[in-house]
């Protein structure tokens, strides 16, 4: 909050995405019906984010600061769990992934309490403690209220951002780890679906029942959308010299010039072959006994960074997604190494954004080498997600999940 109350306004009380935000509060309060009465392009569990500020506020500065402060709390929310599932997975440093979330919330200081991706922070952060408790999954009133919540906490991110949607196969595939037979898995998992999508219907069908056309127009509205400044591939082009010119379209700025159209393209099937990729491994720990509850920060931050990398559109607040998940995935010396390559993208994200982004417009170096090496560090963060060793141990061959007469091996 301090670092916040530095920055000049139009990186805080006058920026774009506040200012959004502000609107869509007040036009709330006023009575009018999103998507039918305004547009707004974030999904329909952002918006009772954007009211309480709005409702306490008569000012642009005054909802900056509130909304600031909302965030905040989210943030430190997502600490204290963020820790407690530390403990709860047994790492050998529990307060150390609460002090790596701390520092990379500290440094991300330019977008950490001015967009509203700290709900999308706190939604993992509930999902990945309460995944992580000892009464998940078990055959009991604190088990099945335990997965209920974790469940509906990821239902709620998704509405929020879409996002956490991704972490659904992770958690299906933990939900089910005690099961004896497929089909006991496959009713586990389809019980955690079942309230995920409950939530997530809960925000999405009253905002298309009354917002209609309008409310699909807010996904098409990202589909359109162009090569990002900040996206991987951009930042190779970048380096290549290949852009032309660089213009501000969708609230963001993309990029023009040789190569761009044709990644542009790329972007979807590259991004599904790379959570097609985090899915077979976390698959194969699955397959072999190995996924337990230390597996899942593990490869939610594989599915989260595969999104990052294979996107069009990589924001400078998305890292903030993987605030509570990089620090809890792996303990000790393994910890320690992944934890500081997070860190250290933390500190590029923000030299990026805002301190070079004039140097990356015009394609000039430092900012572009900047840019360049903060999304190889990406690649090499979902890397060492795919690839850590698993601390789980593999259960006895009576307890492994077996197929059930009839069906096939």
């Amino acid at each position: 909050m301090r670092r916040f109350s530095e920055l000049a306004p139009r990186l805080g009380e006058a920026s774009y995405d506040v200012a959004i935000y502000r609107r869509a509060g007040e036009a709330i309060l006023a009575g009018k019906v999103p998507y039918r009465d305004f547009f707004i392009e974030y999904p329909p569990g952002s918006l009772p984010v954007f009211v309480p500020p709005a409702l306490f506020s008569s000012s642009r500065e005054g909802y900056a600061s509130l909304f600031a402060s909302e965030m905040a709390l989210f943030l430190v929310a997502a600490l204290l769990l963020t820790a407690c599932a530390a403990r709860s997975l047994g790492r050998p440093w529990p307060l150390f992934p609460a002090a790596i979330f701390a520092a990379g919330a500290i440094l991300l200081y330019p977008v950490a309490v001015t967009r509203y991706d700290a709900v999308v922070a706190l939604t993992l952060a509930a999902t990945i403690a309460l995944a992580s408790s000892p009464a998940f999954g078990r055959n009991s009133a604190s088990g099945a209220a335990a997965s209920f919540v974790a469940w509906a906490s990821l239902g709620f991110g998704a509405a929020a951002k879409i996002v956490p949607a991704l972490v659904t196969l992770p958690l299906a595939l933990l939900s089910g780890r005690e099961a004896r037979t497929l089909r006991t898995v496959a009713r586990s998992a389809a019980r955690g679906f079942a309230v995920f999508f409950g939530v997530v219907a809960a925000f999405l069908l009253p905002a298309l029942l009354f917002g209609g056309a309008d409310f699909l127009k807010s996904f098409s509205y990202h589909v359109d959308r162009g090569l990002q400044l900040e996206s991987l591939g951009s930042s190779v082009l970048l380096k290549l010299g290949y852009v032309e010119r660089v213009f501000l379209e969708f609230g963001a700025y993309d990029v023009q010039g040789r190569g761009v159209d044709l990644l542009s393209s790329l972007s979807l099937p590259v991004t599904g072959v790379l959570l097609v990729i985090t899915a077979a491994v976390a698959y194969r720990e699955h397959r072999e006994g190995r996924f337990g509850p230390e597996q899942l920060p593990r490869f939610t931050a594989a599915f989260v960074l595969a999104f990052l990398i294979g996107s069009k559109v990589l924001s400078p607040q998305y890292v903030i997604w993987l605030l509570p998940l990089v620090p809890l995935s792996a303990g000790g010396v393994w910890g320690l190494g992944v934890s500081a390559v997070f860190l250290a993208v933390c500190w590029m994200t923000t030299q990026i954004f805002p301190f070079h982004y004039l140097e990356i417009s015009a394609g000039r170096p430092p900012g572009t080498d900047i840019l360049l090496g903060r999304n190889f560090l990406l690649l090499v963060l979902w890397g060492l997600m795919l690839s850590l060793p698993s601390e789980s141990q593999s259960p006895e061959p009576s307890e492994r999940v077996v197929p059930e007469r009839g069906s096939p091996a």
